[in-house]
């Protein structure tokens, strides 16, 4: 199991957290990207906009 000492699911018990420290990076990483799709969507559907006016 990646960040874990288990070799076997036969030696697990109960629920894991496999975390390896590295949920900011794909929090701001997934944040930006959401800005991103925000940002430029906002700016095609601008150059829309004027196209029909």
């Amino acid at each position: 199991m990646i960040g874990t000492d288990i070799t076997d699911w036969a030696a697990v018990e109960g629920a894991y957290y496999a975390g390896m420290g590295s949920e900011a990076i794909w929090l701001f990483l997934s944040m930006a990207l959401c800005a991103g799709a925000l940002i430029l969507g906002a700016m095609h559907e601008k150059k829309a906009y004027k196209k029909v006016e």
